[in-house]
């Protein structure tokens, strides 16, 4: 199955919290369809979804309809790609606002891979900028390492303001 996550999954944790809802509502689905094929009539209420475990059933269900195997397919699909979907860290200076986070993902979606998952992490130590980890490689665009790297500027700099 060829699937795209939701532009709002954007890190491992968010990924592990639609497999859980997924895995109710397949839960849900298998006891509705058993209790209607019985033809029980009281019926369970469905679980409450997030908006980006809805978009993803909406979006499954548009390309074909839903049975068991179909959602217990999505779940599959799912665990398999929180195994092999590329992820990165991103650390900046302050906690990032949720504007700048859907910026930063949405760069990287359309820029790296389409299911690539970003971590978020913070250290004020960096000044600005930010440091990206992606795999054994390490990308500094921090203002703490320019300052280091130019110390002997620095003093130079400081006189002039």
């Amino acid at each position: 199955m060829k699937l795209s996550l939701p532009s709002a999954v954007s890190s491992p944790q968010d990924l592990q919290a639609l497999i859980l809802e997924v895995r109710e509502y397949a839960k849900w689905y298998n006891q509705s369809a058993t209790k209607k094929r019985l033809n029980v009539k009281k019926t369970t209420e469905k679980p409450e979804l997030s908006p980006a475990t809805e978009e993803l059933i909406r979006a499954v269900a548009a390309k074909q309809p839903l049975s068991i195997s179909i959602i217990d397919d999505l779940v599959t699909t799912l665990q398999k790609l929180s195994h092999d979907v590329p992820q990165m860290t991103i650390t900046l200076a302050a906690p990032p606002t949720l504007g700048v986070k859907k910026q930063l993902v949405a760069w990287c979606r359309e820029n790296i891979s389409p299911n690539i998952l970003v971590n978020f992490q913070f250290n004020s130590v960096l000044l600005g900028g930010m440091v990206v980890r992606y795999g054994s490689r390490i990308y500094d665009w921090s203002f703490r390492r320019q300052i280091l790297e130019n110390r002997a500027k620095f003093p130079g700099v400081l006189r002039n303001v």
